[in-house]
């Protein structure tokens, strides 16, 4: 019995997917496109295959690379309206077997390409926003449909990563050269500064009063050099760990796509051809959810990472907190019970969604890490006149009375050496007072500690 797809042709096919899925080179810029175009062209037999980046009014397709028959062809712009791209676009991946000028008759580009056939998978970045697509054309009408949508849906995977790469180490590169920008000013400043103090110390020297006048000013001027070390520092860890999270969405979304592609191709195949049990049914579904469980651990890494100023939007806390409870899954185990006491309101507010889940995370990682053995970290949520309250209660090993006053310092740290830099409260203070709001923490040494955020309550208005 023969089949469309001969064994042959799926062992090549396969090679080329694992080339381009599992190699170790990454981050190619531009001649990556030619590579994977070039590649999917070959396998699937395609008359023409491109991809293309969505712009910035999100109406058309910068082609990044157009491949005919083995030939690279010049990049265009290709307007999304009355093509069958504009059904693929931030949907889901869409196949014609045959005749389709005659169902975009608008479409002049795919007249005079003389297309018969089209298949369009759609390429979103780890935040599941969509950046583009990937097409295949035939001039003649196809039959395995499924089977090429499926392959390419592992192709697109690595797409769709590669084109977030190439924004993401753009957006560093300017925030690099802006930071150093800031290091280079504040550099010359407190240089000034430190020169005149040298200079007045040494004038003054006999001079008790103003000695200790400017004492206090370099007092000053050295907690603001801490203050400034702490925001420098933190800001170009959360550039890094933006780099790190979407280079780990990008590592877990190839396999996971390469499951999605083949359970998509097979419950497509056992629906057509009636092969359809209670038994089958139940696999494809346990298939199904292990995807999606996996896919809700990959889309909680980008909360962290998010570089965005705006106190606008809508941080809804229940999510906020479960999220960070997912990352911290393997911390907790077994010997640590979490306790949820969270309002029955959903509580949705104004604010700086990647900085508070980064407050959340700090506070519950501390909880965890101050519990030696067994205990509890409860956590409960409420909402009072216009204030949104998160309390975080741990029953580990507490902090020193003599401490408990400065450990919102920065720098300030009760862990031993090399464990810690004593910055993580600090820098949460200061998000929560960015807020409007304020931390405070009652503790007791070897009882346990509690943490209590309050932030103004901002209704998020939808239209």
């Amino acid at each position: 019995m023969t089949t469309a797809y001969s064994h042959l042709k799926l062992k090549k096919q396969l090679q080329l997917i694992n080339a381009t899925v599992s190699t170790d080179t990454y981050n190619l810029g531009d001649q990556f496109f030619k590579e994977i175009v070039l590649r999917l062209n070959e396998a699937l037999d395609a008359d023409y295959t491109f991809i293309g980046r969505l712009n910035k009014d999100a109406d058309a397709i910068e082609v990044l690379s157009l491949v005919h028959k083995g030939v690279v062809i010049d990049n265009f712009m290709y307007y999304l309206k009355h093509t069958p791209c504009e059904n693929v676009v931030g949907q889901k991946p869409c196949s014609y077997k045959k005749g389709i000028c005659e169902l975009f008759p608008k479409d002049q580009l795919l007249k005079d390409m003389g297309i018969e056939a089209y298949i369009g998978v759609p390429l979103y970045d780890s935040k599941t926003n969509p950046t583009g697509i990937l097409v295949c054309l035939y001039n003649d009408a196809i039959e395995d449909a499924y089977a090429i949508e499926s392959v390419m849906m592992i192709f697109a995977s690595r797409a769709g990563a590669e084109l977030e790469h190439k924004q993401l180490y753009s957006k560093l590169e300017q925030y690099q050269q802006a930071l150093q920008k800031k290091v280079d000013e504040r550099t010359i400043e407190l240089s000034i500064k430190n020169k005149e103090l040298e200079k007045s110390y040494k004038a003054l020297n006999d001079q008790h009063r103003i000695i200790k006048d400017k004492n206090k000013a370099l007092h000053v001027t050295m907690q603001n050099l801490k203050n400034a070390q702490a925001q420098l520092i933190q800001a170009e860890k959360m550039a890094s760990l933006g780099i790190l999270t979407a280079g780990v969405a990008h590592e877990i979304n190839n396999p996971l796509n390469y499951i999605l592609g083949g359970f998509t191709g097979l419950k497509n195949y056992i629906n057509d051809t009636n092969g359809h049990t209670e038994y089958t049914e139940t696999l494809l579904l346990s298939i199904k959810t292990g995807v999606d469980q996996i896919a809700a651990i990959v889309s909680s890494l980008g909360h962290f990472s998010r570089s965005n100023d705006s106190f606008d939007e809508a941080c809804d806390i229940h999510i906020i907190l479960n999220n960070c409870l997912i990352m911290l899954y393997q911390k907790i185990n077994a010997h640590i019970t979490i306790k949820k006491k969270y309002s029955p309101l959903k509580l949705v507010t104004k604010g700086n969604d990647g900085k508070l889940h980064q407050v959340i995370l700090n506070v519950l990682n501390n909880a965890i890490e101050a519990i030696k053995e067994t205990g509890t970290i409860t956590i409960q949520t409420s909402l009072r006149a216009n204030e949104l309250n998160i309390d975080i209660e741990d029953t580990g090993c507490g902090i020193d009375e003599n401490d408990l006053q400065q450990v919102l310092d920065p720098f300030f740290t009760t862990k031993d050496p090399g464990k810690g830099t004593g910055l993580g409260l600090a820098i949460s203070y200061t998000i929560i007072k960015e807020h409007g709001g304020n931390i405070n923490l009652d503790s007791t040494l070897r009882k346990g500690t509690k943490v209590s955020i309050t932030i103004p309550y901002k209704p998020v208005n939808h239209e």
